[in-house]
């Protein structure tokens, strides 16, 4: 089979892997960046924070014109503040699930491009049809499963959905 006709037949696989697979991993590269920030940010405040309290407590304040017991009970109220934004949003969690999503969905691409160049080497069309068909369908099954698993890891770690579970 020459090349020509083996793009032809791959061609309507690589649309549906293009509108099916693709979206799924540029969704989770556009996302975990923020994730990753947000989760070290918020690890980094807290810790600058918890250190600085305790040099406040001893500083004196008297020549500034600063209460320290409010300087102190702020930065109590800003830890506890990113402490609770932290748990409710789930930053480090979701940049660990969006980047094992990543490298998953990457994976699953990198096995069908192997099934794919297996595929080249058939000299049937009707197999070589068979086996992207095969292929590609596990793609995105596979690929589904992913997306699903992480949805229910997320849904079933999220405060308000253990609260409502609680609640049955």
């Amino acid at each position: 089979m020459d090349n020509q006709e083996f793009e032809r037949l791959l061609s309507p696989y690589k649309d549906i892997k293009d509108q099916r697979v693709i979206p799924r991993l540029n969704f989770y590269q556009k996302h975990f960046n923020s994730k990753r920030l947000a989760a070290q940010g918020a690890s980094v405040a807290i810790l600058f924070l918890s250190l600085v309290i305790p040099i406040v407590a001893n500083l004196n304040f008297t020549a500034l014109g600063l209460s320290k017991e409010l300087s102190v009970s702020v930065m109590a109220l800003l830890i506890a503040l990113i402490t609770g934004l932290n748990e409710v949003f789930r930053w480090q969690h979701l940049w660990k699930e969006y980047s094992e999503r990543i490298v998953k969905i990457e994976t699953l691409i990198g096995l069908w491009e192997i099934e794919v160049a297996n595929a080249r080497q058939l000299s049937d069309p009707k197999e070589v049809s068979t086996v992207l068909g095969k292929a590609t369908q596990n793609l995105v099954n596979s690929v589904q499963q992913t997306v699903s698993t992480e949805m229910e890891t997320f849904f079933r770690a999220t405060p308000r959905t253990q609260s409502a579970q609680g609640a049955e």
